[in-house]
């Protein structure tokens, strides 16, 4: 990354050193000049001048030499190379942007960096490229001095980066054994979701993970140091264990002790809600006050179901919710059972005032209309019932063939004994 001011700093002070040196070798010329007594060829006074400057040439050397193994046998570094261009820079300035540290998904990227390289190790002065989903706090002289976000901050002398937080929502998924009421030991799987505090500000295209400085510098800072037999990367427990394992597990442990073992593993019941939930309630409640303490926030928390370690007490557990099961349902089972008599005898007093209001139908008409309108008005309702039973697929499922082909030929009923009279005269 190109920088005029970055370049012209560099140069200019290294013309600046040149320039100094040139004055004093023109410097000390002019006195070689004066002191001689008599004529002295230039060559043999440009020779003795040489060989004055090569004692503090040497020095300077000896120096860098001195310095770049020095600070190779204290930092632990590979190249020296590095450390040459580390004291140039710190004389001189950057010319360009390199060294850089590339900092993304929470982490030093180690396809630029070496964790080993001395910008990582000893810092600045060097630049950082830091991506939308991370942010960085930095030390100099054991001293946290800033909170960086996603950008490109310059690094100063001897200043290095100290933690980094990944602001990505981050998912943790664990097991949680603790007991019963009765001191049974039970496992319950946890899923919790978590994420750095925003300060309220929404996401955006160029900001899809906001944060809040403060909250970085709190979670950098909120670590605890654990048993010195554990290892390495489990000896030191960031702003996430401190939510997951303090928080989570103990809080979880002293909730499942509340409750007996037939409430954790039994199934839900209509007359009361399941305990799990309200565990789960519970849980989220005090997370988001311990994540509150270090800087984050608390996105989601899911609980699995509760099991027992054991094999004997699991399978006496297993046939336990195996009668629970039974119980259950036969209970939904008797339920429906008493749906359909409800609906069988709603829909039966229903068919019975029909056939009631039908038939006083028909007998208004045979007394008003004579038969001809008894014939006609018959015809009429054993169309609509016909009607309803092809609507009604239950129905006529379930309804014999036999009552079909009956109402199918009494549709269409025979004429009166007059016209009958009639056609045989």
């Amino acid at each position: 990354m190109f920088n005029f001011r970055r370049v012209l700093g560099f140069w200019g002070r290294l013309l600046a050193v040149l320039i100094a040196l040139y004055a004093l070798l023109s410097l000390l010329t002019v006195i070689a000049l004066q002191a001689a007594d008599k004529p002295v060829a230039r060559w043999q006074l440009d020779l003795k001048l040489v060989a004055g400057l090569i004692p503090p040439t040497l020095a300077i050397v000896a120096t860098f030499v001195l310095s770049i193994r020095f600070m190779q046998a204290l930092y632990a570094l590979k190249s020296r190379r590095e450390v040459f261009w580390y004291l140039v820079h710190r004389l001189f300035g950057q010319a360009n942007f390199r060294p850089y540290i590339l900092v993304e998904e929470g982490k030093i990227s180690t396809k630029i960096n070496d964790p080993d390289s001395l910008i990582v190790k000893v810092g600045g002065p060097g630049n950082m490229v830091i991506r939308k989903d991370s942010a960085v706090v930095l030390e100099r002289a054991g001293r946290l001095t800033r909170v960086e976000g996603p950008g490109f901050p310059k690094l100063k002398p001897f200043e290095r980066i100290y933690d980094i937080i990944d602001l990505r929502p981050r998912r943790w998924q664990f097991p949680v054994v603790g007991m019963s009421k009765e001191g049974i030991p039970v496992t319950c799987e946890t899923d919790i979701m978590m994420q750095i505090q925003d300060g309220g500000e929404p996401p955006s295209g160029k900001k899809p993970f906001p944060m809040d400085p403060n909250a970085v510098f709190v979670a950098s800072t909120s670590k605890w140091i654990r048993e010195a037999h554990r290892p390495e990367n489990e000896r030191v427990l960031d702003w996430k264990g401190l939510i997951v394992v303090s928080a989570t597990e103990g809080t979880l442990r002293s909730i499942l002790a509340r409750y007996p073992l037939d409430r954790l593993i039994g199934p839900e019941s209509p007359a009361q809600e399941h305990p799990r939930r309200v565990i789960r309630q519970e849980l989220e409640d005090a997370l988001h006050v311990a994540a509150d303490r270090v800087g984050a926030k608390i996105l989601k928390v899911e609980l699995g179901q509760v099991k027992v370690k054991d094999e004997v007490t699991q399978q006496w557990i297993e046939g336990w919710q195996a009668a629970w099961e039974r119980w259950k349902t036969e209970y939904q089972a008797t339920g429906e059972m008493a749906r359909i008599e409800m609906v069988e005898a709603a829909r039966s007093e229903a068919t019975a005032r029909r056939i009631r209001d039908i038939a006083n139908i028909l007998h208004e008409l045979h007394k008003t209309g004579g038969y001809e309108a008894f014939v006609a008005g018959a015809k009429l309702q054993l169309q609509l019932a016909m009607r309803n039973v092809g609507a009604d697929s239950l129905a006529l499922t379930y309804m014999p063939r036999e009552a079909i082909r009956l109402l199918q030929a009494t549709a269409n009923l025979p004429p009166p004994p007059e016209e009958k009279n009639r056609d045989a005269q």
